[in-house]
Parts: structure tokens; sequence; C-alpha cells
């Protein structure tokens, strides 16, 4: 008898030890109004505050929070809304899943020795997944990868498996760029799926097509110019006539702290003379 209850303590610790847990998300960075949906009304959140599984969180204009995932960190820029779809633990894994309806948000996904993390943000269209990296998701469904490789696809709510994902729910995906093999996770889909390097940018479309990975400073540059263009045609209406640009990348690469190399870029605008 001794020896079968010593059995069933030994089968009740272990099943303990792998089943999931929930877990709870701290508020660390108030910035502006912030708040989260609880019974159907929105309730402030302030500094230390607590939000739970399945709650939804809002940022006003100018408002910025920052939420404490487990070890990872979840920022949220001005007029941003996201719903926490999974936030629960196990001894060998934490599991995040956030859904973003709008705004802007930036990850940092860290993780404790001997233990994975499955971290994942996804919008209606696009969805970013990681394992110990950082990257940055916006409403259209642009993705810059700050740091590390990110796996990047459309999203696919029929992938999803409930609230943990086993090893054997892994998939192998292709780089569309050097043909290299890595895992991701299975609310990837099968078509499209790119893996994004640090200060690198994608873009999925409403066609859940993934655009091939640019320079974070490529996509700076086209930005400049076409804020460029746009004030161009603007001058061009007001009678001065059509104008031209000519964006020029030079000058000597400079070193910065963190190891990384940045480029002098020069954009000139040119206006004919009335």
């Amino acid at each position: 008898m001794r020896k079968i209850k010593s059995l069933l303590i030994t089968a009740v610790l272990l099943a303990f030890g792998t089943s999931a847990f929930a877990a709870d998300a701290t508020v660390t960075f108030v910035s502006g109004k912030v708040e989260v949906q609880r019974n159907g009304q929105w309730v402030a959140l302030q500094k230390g505050d607590t939000v739970s599984k399945s709650e939804t969180i809002s940022t006003g204009f100018q408002s910025e929070a920052k939420i404490k995932l487990m070890e990872s960190v979840l920022y949220l820029g001005p007029v941003t809304r996201v719903t926490l779809e999974e936030l629960s633990a196990t001894e060998q894994k934490d599991n995040v899943n956030v859904y973003l309806k709008t705004g802007t948000t930036r990850s940092q996904v860290k993780h404790v020795d001997n233990k994975r993390v499955n971290y994942q943000v996804h919008t209606a269209v696009a969805v970013a997944s990681c394992r110990g990296t950082g990257f940055i998701l916006d409403d259209s469904n642009t993705v810059e990868v700050t740091e590390n490789t990110v796996a990047v696809g459309s999203y696919d709510p029929a992938a999803e498996d409930g609230t943990e994902l086993a090893e054997s729910d892994e998939k192998v995906v292709t780089d569309t760029t050097d043909e290299t093999e890595e895992e991701t996770d299975e609310s990837l889909s099968d078509d499209g799926v790119v893996l994004v390097n640090e200060n690198q940018t994608v873009t999925v479309s409403d066609t859940s097509l993934v655009s091939n990975p640019v320079t974070t400073v490529q996509t700076t540059i086209t930005e400049i110019a076409t804020a460029v263009t746009t004030a161009g045609a603007q001058e061009g209406e007001g009678g001065a006539g059509g104008a031209a640009f000519t964006p020029v990348a030079g000058g000597t690469p400079v070193t910065t702290r963190n190891g990384t190399e940045t480029a002098i870029v020069i954009v000139t605008l040119e206006l004919p003379t009335e």
C-alpha cells in the first residue's frame, strides 16, 4: 500500500510539472491615457497594475505603455490596441500570443536558461514569431527586425492549436534568400514564410504575400524620397513648376557603439527658380 501511494504522488507531481498555468502581465510604464477593457468597461491602467489573458489594452493619442510578459517586454505606441490572446507558462516554456488590432508594438523577447519562449504578435493579416529577439509590428502589417531573426508570414487563424505548442507541432521553414532551414511556429502559414534578419524590414500584403526583406536604411531612404516627392509636387502646384530630387547615399561608414555601421544619406531637393 505504501508503494502504491508513493507512485500516485509521483504521478501527480509529474502531471503538475508539465501542465501550463496562467500568467499575468505587469504594467511597468505608463505615459498618457492607457486603459484595459474589463467586464465591458474601460479602466485606467497605472504602473504596477496586472493584465490577464484575453484582456484588451488601449493607448490614446500621445500615450505609451510598457508591459512585461514573463521575461519579455511589449512596448505599445500611441493609438494602439492589443489583446493578450495567450499568456501561460510551463517549467519548460513561456507562451505569449498578442493580437494587434491597431497601432504599433515593439517586442523585446527574452528567456531564462533552459526555458524556451513561444512568442508571437499578429494582425489580421501578418504574424511575426520568434524566440529570443526583438521586432516592431504595426497595423500596416510591416515588420522591422531590431535584433536577431524573426519568421514572418501571413496569419492563419485555422492553424492555431490551443494554448501550448508542442515540439511535434513545429515545421521547417526555408529562407528565400539563402535557403537555410529554420524552425517556426504552427501559426505561420505554409506559403510565403520569410526569415527576416536584424535591421531588415518586410511587409505582408492583404493577399498574404510577404515582400522581400530590405535593409532598414533602404526603407528609410524610400520614405524620405516619397516625402520629398510629395513636397516637390506641392511646391510645383504652387506655381514654381516641377521639382526634382536626387537621393544620394555616400560618405564614410561610421561604426556605432553596438558595432553596426551606418552611412551618411543626403537627399537634395532642386526647385526651379521662378
